[in-house]
């Protein structure tokens, strides 16, 4: 260690009361940007797991053209039979996935005998669903299973809107591919909570072969596969276009990433608060550490002027100023990043939980990750805040006269 680096750390101890001051200010923000980034990191892992998890698969893959005309004419756009066989080999050869489950989406009427609901219904293997729809809760009731071909599952809000209990028996009517009208009975064998209130007051899944029944169709709308990684999405994505290419298999892909909006509109809001508040704590934390060192500066006003008298240069001055704020940066980072993860630690250990955000239907316990990118990235923003807070007292230390700082008392 160099000569100026060990009086810039004698110097700190020596001023014991200050550079507490100065290193509580460090630690502080510190722990408030490790905690606050944790917690939005968390509940972007949360947020993208429950929607893969409930709706949306990793991997959807539809018939070609279903994304830009599905809407208006869904029944011409569907999946065959030989086309989801032709993927389940693809994605055995190449790619193996967790779970590959067809779904046939159709919109109709639930009626109890006394009124009649709009819903969105849904046909699902039930085999396959249990992996991927993992994150929705059965509040009452039972799962699906095959051998009930005419069980069904209702979202919580659609059930409550229903003067019906389990067991119940409902008659759903729906369109067929060919434009008639078609009925059946379908007897609720559980509710279930996906998380989002918009979809638990609509759904209503049924076993696929019977909502195929139902609509006069062998066909199936989506494809989606759950894989064991969110992080091989796009991997996985681009080996299934290379094999539909090579084969010439008429599908389209879309990803989770393209899929959830609402998960990106809330992303891009929570890193604008994270942003905002990042900046609040900087500003407070330099404040603090400008301030101190000012108070520093005027303590050390006869000593700054005897350095000078002894040939010490104005960037003397300057730099020995800097390389204190240096190393009390340091000792604060380490500090702060130790304790922001302790309390990361201790706060998710803790289970608090979160009241329902709005659309959703659920609460969720706080967590907070400990993100590298997070500790990196304060770390550094902490160290460069203290350095340039430390700037102006510098300047003004080197500014003093030697004469009038020689006789200050």
């Amino acid at each position: 260690m160099s000569l100026g680096w060990k009086i810039a750390a004698l110097n700190v101890l020596r001023n014991g009361r200050r550079s507490a001051i100065t290193l509580a200010a460090i630690i502080f923000g510190c722990i408030s940007l490790i905690v606050f980034g944790g917690f939005v990191h968390s509940m972007y892992e949360g947020m993208r797991e429950s929607m893969i998890r409930s709706q949306l698969g990793h991997i959807q893959i539809y018939a070609e053209g279903f994304n830009q005309y599905g809407k208006a004419e869904p029944e011409r756009y569907l999946v065959s039979l030989e086309q989801f066989q032709q993927v389940q080999t693809i994605l055995e050869q190449q790619t193996p996935a967790l779970a590959i489950t067809p779904r046939l989406n159709f919109g109709g009427l639930l009626s109890d005998g006394k009124q009649s609901l709009p819903v969105m219904g849904l046909g699902v293997d039930a085999d396959n669903e249990v992996l991927l729809s993992s994150a929705i809760n059965i509040v009452e009731g039972s799962d699906l299973f095959p051998d009930d071909a005419a069980g069904a599952q209702l979202g919580e809000g659609l059930f409550r809107s229903l003067d019906v209990k389990v067991g119940d028996y409902l008659t759903l009517l729906s369109s067929t591919a060919d434009g008639a009208i078609n009925a059946v009975d379908i007897q609720i064998a559980g509710v279930i909570n996906t998380g989002v209130k918009e979809l638990d007051d609509r759904v209503v899944r049924v076993n696929l072969a019977y909502a195929q029944d139902l609509l006069y169709t062998s066909k199936m709308t989506r494809i989606v596969i759950l894989l064991n990684n969110t992080s091989d999405t796009e991997l996985v994505v681009e080996t299934l276009r290379q094999a539909f290419d090579e084969q010439n298999l008429q599908l389209e892909i879309k990803s989770w990433f393209e899929l959830a909006d609402f998960y990106h509109q809330v992303v891009s809001l929570f890193d604008g608060v994270f942003g905002f508040v990042t900046v609040i704590v900087l500003i407070i934390v330099a404040l603090s550490i400008s301030n101190t060192m000012l108070m520093s500066v005027m303590e050390r006003t006869r000593e700054i002027g005897t350095i000078r008298a002894l040939g010490g240069t104005p960037l003397q001055v300057v730099r020995m100023i800097l390389m204190e704020a240096t190393v009390l940066g340091i000792i604060g980072c380490l500090f702060g990043i130790l304790l922001g993860m302790l309390a990361a630690k201790g706060i998710t250990y803790g289970q608090w939980m979160m009241p329902t955000p709005p659309g959703s239907t659920q609460d969720y316990p706080i967590r907070v990750f400990i993100v590298p990118e997070v500790l990196i990235y304060t770390a550094l923003l902490a160290l460069v805040i203290t350095i340039a807070s430390s700037l102006y007292p510098a300047i003004k230390a080197a500014r003093l006269s030697v004469a009038g700082a020689l006789r200050y008392t």
